[in-house]
């Protein structure tokens, strides 16, 4: 894999003359200059329970394989759910042009996986702009994962960034058990996705009843309601990342 090192992100103003947390020049919105953005395609897989297993070994034996050789890629991690079957795959690039050119290695993937496990299926394909990368400790198979997803008003994704960053980050941080919070949004939908990763299930469970209502506030932030939100539970399978989105970051 690459050792691409991203640098880390600060506030600054953007033409709009809102505070944001960006990594990425985009015209009218806000700007960093110098700053690489990363990009992630996330494939939502729905697996019997019973093959979760194969889904896992056909993912580090032939999805892994296909990915090593892409031009940008910075590595992918499997989600799994073994309870319901649900998985989700995801992979990070260096750029929206590295995202754009790996499409059709993106659907080699798809295909082959409902080919080598049975019963499985491709629910959706979503892409992404990668916007906060907050680790406590470094990716780890094994750690539990609350996914929160919700569909928001495009025009207010930068006022829920900033929301987590200073409202829900340091509450997140104060929790036992807490790895990492991984927040992406894609701009034409309004979708933005947060996944916070937590040592242990117990770590995570604990932890809801303490944010369940700052996770009401962001996605009000994001202009959704309560049934515009949806969590979920995962298992981290498979972890295979580059130096630019395992980086831990630094301690205040």
């Amino acid at each position: 894999m690459g050792t691409l090192q991203m640098s880390r992100v600060g506030w600054t103003y953007g033409q709009s003359g809102r505070p944001c947390f960006r990594a990425e020049v985009f015209p009218g919105r806000c700007v960093l200059k110098g700053v690489k953005a990363m990009f992630l395609r996330a494939t939502r897989l729905q697996t019997p329970p019973d093959k979760v297993n194969d889904s896992i070994q056909n993912f580090e034996a032939n999805v892994l394989k296909n990915l090593r050789a892409a031009p940008g890629n910075q590595g992918a991690i499997l989600l799994v759910n073994r309870e319901t079957g649900a998985g989700e795959g995801i992979t990070y690039w260096e750029s929206a042009k590295a995202l754009a050119a790996s499409e059709a290695i993106g659907t080699q993937s798809r295909t082959q996986t409902t080919k080598a496990v049975p019963g499985s299926q491709i629910v959706n394909v979503e892409r992404a702009e990668l916007m906060i990368m907050d680790r406590a400790a470094p990716p780890q198979a094994g750690s539990s994962v609350r996914m929160v997803s919700v569909n928001g008003d495009p025009d207010k994704l930068d006022a829920a960034i900033v929301n987590i960053r200073n409202q829900v980050l340091p509450l997140l941080k104060a929790q036992k058990g807490y790895r990492a919070t991984i927040a992406s949004v894609d701009r034409q939908s309004g979708r933005l996705t947060v996944s916070t990763v937590w040592d242990t299930k117990a770590d995570l469970d604990a932890s809801e009843s303490k944010m369940a209502g700052p996770r009401a506030e962001a996605a009000k932030a994001a202009g959704a309601g309560p049934g515009d939100v949806q969590v979920e539970l995962f298992e981290t399978a498979v972890v295979e990342i580059s130096a630019a989105v395992a980086q831990t970051a630094a301690k205040a």
